[in-house]
């Protein structure tokens, strides 16, 4: 059962990464696949904040707030990209 939901999720996970990205997906397919992204990778996020604060872990903590940077980073430099395009 766990190797089919890890198959499954790869599945999703990896269609919407690349769906993201290609021009001949149309937008609302783009859109939601960017949503799925954000929500998944904001649980992560939030899970590792949490477990940091409550945990006193700081490492995990601090990877918590790394992938936050790092995803806003991300954010950033696409908006800008696709503001100088337009």
């Amino acid at each position: 059962m766990e190797l089919i939901l890890d198959v499954l999720f790869d599945l999703i996970f990896e269609g919407s990464v690349s769906a993201v990205g290609d021009k001949k997906v149309s937008l609302v397919i783009r859109i939601l696949a960017g949503l799925f992204l954000f929500v998944v990778f904001g649980g992560i996020i939030g899970i590792c904040l949490f477990i940091g604060i409550t945990e006193s872990n700081w490492f995990i903590l601090a990877a918590g707030v790394i992938v936050a940077v790092a995803r806003g980073v991300v954010i950033l430099r696409s908006v800008r990209r696709r503001r100088r395009r337009v």
